[in-house]
């Protein structure tokens, strides 16, 4: 039987079960339910960078409350993300994991901590194993362009993570969890609230792992054994009509990994940061926030051979970004939002660009928000970027939103997206000295081609060396939404997005030589027109306080238009082996970009039973994708070798002991599905316990 059958019939019989499960619960359920009471409006500021109500934004956006994230046990940024609709968790070559949304990859989703920018994007992804969620209020997440407000990193998306911040003064709050391969997450949180309103909060995670094997036909861990620290402070303090904010933030990670005995080496990763904004009342009307950052990313590797130091690479980034806005009140419904930034960034890596780079740029930004009447609203901004490397981009976005019936809202929002080359895109030079792959940027693939070729350590060369004699161009985006919201109670909720994303100069990699040893060069090309587009759906019905089911879908189709085009016009040809016959490739046969599935599903169901005990069930099925061509036409088609569809099913449990204690079990990848040639971040069956002390 097929996955997706097989994913099928466990769905139906889960559905059966907790449908009766509802029935009964329904009937117990007391006259007061307060599923049945309106409740609170959730508040989102990622989409405007000022407070809204999430009911009224006009643009796709996603909520991730605390109590979601806590009852489904995650450890770390990605196990949260990976579970919601249109949002897809992907490995890249350089073994981090980023995340994917509407079919653009994690270069062009800008992550936020409190509205601020992570950075050390290595091979391109920022790694989600490095962010603890043990301090996590809630996480908003804004699909499709968001560069009228982020800027050059924001073209396919925006994930703001907000820090929790005390209501009591003193709190202790402890949590252990123990799963399998040894690994331990271990979080303490505590905090101060002074008698004069000065806020405290102190948040410390300590995370280790030994790592797993997926492949026991080579020497080499998929992932090796790691063990890493997070400490965050935040100070916060309001009177009158003054706000100061301050809140820094460290990670420091140690990973050794051997692979015979005599060559082993050491990762070490590193990251501080430190963040201060002042918030001042001007009139009623009108306020001034102002914001400055500062941020550091270091990473060492050191490899040894016989006890005998072999080579020592090093990645240090560094950011600087301040910020000025005013916010100007017209009534309570329409705002307007001018700001001021900079920026400046460096970067130094030895062995991998011949001098230390910096960037720098301005930019300014505008905004209003505006309603026509109580049922409809909109949002206008545009922003500008000069960069001192770069041609200066203007982005602008028009979003807005009706009531069409009582219940029926529709959000629409068009807006442009930009991305320039960074530093790893242009001048990057890396070699993984265990594996043995290697990643080019663009402006040195000749150099490093020629030097590679006289060492005799190319094989074959994929891509002609005259197509690199052209710059890269900066990337640009048109990004269009189109939803519709149907919440006819708070029992039952429905939303659905139609998206577009046509994409000019995408910056992509892909193989352009094979080496000596077996394995792969890459480097980055722009790729003329490109588009994703498809629609999104979620379900979440709440037919009592007791259950809840959420259930997701996602289609997508993400193509560069000049294949496309070329295989209309018979142009393109195919085969289904290196040793058949070709012929003329049909369009049905395109299967788009790599990396990309045109079907995701995901379901949850959340079952609250008698004395405090709880039951979830989480589920997602990914279908086919390419990660390379392997039939010698340069794209992906129905004929080369796909990484076929999988499940991936998790359970979970947990018991309230009394008011402070919690105790939790569960199972992830309950089916115990793994494909170690292509898929890195699935270890197998996972068990796990946590425990909750709550003071």
């Amino acid at each position: 039987m097929s996955l997706i059958k097989h994913y099928i019939k466990i769905s139906s019989r889960l559905f059966l079960i907790t449908f009766i499960l509802s029935s009964y619960l329904s009937s117990a359920q007391v006259v007061n339910d307060s599923i049945s009471t309106k409740s609170l409006e959730e508040v989102i500021v990622t989409g405007t960078k000022t407070k809204r109500q999430l009911s009224s934004l006009p643009l796709p956006a996603k909520l991730i409350s605390k109590n979601e994230i806590d009852e489904i046990n995650s450890s770390r940024l990605k196990d949260v993300l990976d579970e919601q609709t249109g949002i897809i968790i992907v490995p890249d070559f350089g073994g981090g994991e980023g995340i994917q949304i509407q079919g653009l990859d994690s270069e062009y989703i800008l992550i936020l901590i409190d509205g601020l920018p992570l950075i050390g994007r290595q091979s391109g992804t920022l790694d989600l194993n490095r962010i603890a969620i043990g301090n996590i209020e809630q996480i908003e997440v804004i699909n499709g362009s968001s560069s009228s407000l982020y800027g050059s990193e924001a073209l396919g998306g925006v994930v703001n993570i907000i820090s929790s911040e005390i209501k009591d003064s003193l709190p202790l709050n402890i949590d252990y969890k123990l799963a399998s391969y040894n690994t331990n997450d271990i979080n303490f949180s505590t905090g101060l609230i002074t008698k004069d309103g000065k806020k405290f909060n102190i948040f410390v995670n300590s995370y280790s792992t030994d790592g797993y094997d997926l492949d026991k036909t080579d020497n080499l861990n998929t992932v090796d054994p790691y063990n890493n620290y997070t400490g965050f402070i935040k100070y916060s303090f309001s009177k009158n009509n003054f706000s100061f904010f301050s809140s820094a933030r460290i990670f420091d990670e140690k990973q050794s990994f051997k692979v015979n005995e005599n060559l082993f080496g050491d990762n070490n990763t590193s990251e501080w940061s430190s963040n201060s904004k002042l918030g001042l009342k001007i009139t009623d009307n009108f306020n001034i926030e102002s914001d400055i950052y500062f941020t550091s990313y270091n990473a060492e590797e050191d490899i040894s051979s016989g006890g005998i130091e072999e080579e020592e690479s090093y990645f240090d980034q560094f950011l600087i970004k301040s910020e000025v806005r005013g916010i100007v009140d017209f009534g309570i419904q329409n705002k307007f939002i001018l700001g001021l930034g900079y920026l400046d960034e460096s970067l130094s890596r030895n062995n991998f660009y011949k001098n230390n780079i910096t960037q720098s740029s301005v930019n300014i930004f505008a905004q209003f928000e505006g309603f026509t009447d109580k049922n409809s609203n909109y949002i206008i901004g545009a922003r500008y970027d000069n960069y001192n490397n770069y041609k200066s981009q203007i982005s602008p976005r028009i979003a807005f939103r009706t009531k069409i019936f009582k219940d029926v809202s529709l959000k629409s929002s068009i807006g442009k997206g930009f991305k320039a080359p960074d530093f790893r895109q242009l001048f990057f030079n890396f070699t993984n000295s265990t594996v043995g792959y290697s990643v080019v940027g663009h402006n040195v693939v000749i150099d490093v081609i020629s030097k590679l070729t006289e060492n005799n350590q190319i094989a074959n060369l994929i891509v002609p060396l005259n197509e690199f004699n052209q710059k890269l161009k900066p990337e640009t985006s048109l990004s269009l939404n189109l939803g519709l919201n149907y919440n006819p109670s708070n029992q039952l909720k429905i939303e659905i997005n139609l998206f577009r994303n046509d994409i000019n100069d995408l910056i992509d990699y892909r193989v352009i030589a094979n080496k000596i040893n077996g394995q792969n060069l890459f480097s980055y090309f722009n790729l003329n027109k490109v588009y994703t587009q498809g629609f999104e759906s979620t379900f979440n019905y709440r037919p009592n306080e007791k259950l809840n089911f959420i259930i997701g879908y996602q289609y997508l189709e993400a193509k560069d238009k000049d294949i496309v085009t070329s295989i209309n016009n018979g142009e393109v040809f195919a085969r289904k082996s290196s040793n058949s016959p070709s012929f003329v490739l049909q369009p049905k046969d395109y299967f788009g970009l790599y990396n990309r599935s045109k079907h995701t599903f995901n379901l949850k169901i959340f079952l609250e039973a008698k004395n405090d005990l709880k039951f979830n069930l989480r589920s997602k099925y990914r279908s086919k994708y390419g990660l390379f061509d392997s039939n010698g036409n340069d794209f992906l088609d129905n004929y080369d070798d796909l990484v076929k569809g999988y499940i991936d099913l998790d359970i979970a449990a947990s018991k309230k002991i009394n008011r402070s204690i919690t105790i939790n079990f569960g199972i992830d990848n309950l089916l115990d599905y793994t494909d170690p040639s292509n898929i890195s971040n699935l270890p197998g069956r996972i068990l796990y316990g946590r425990f909750n002390l709550k003071l």
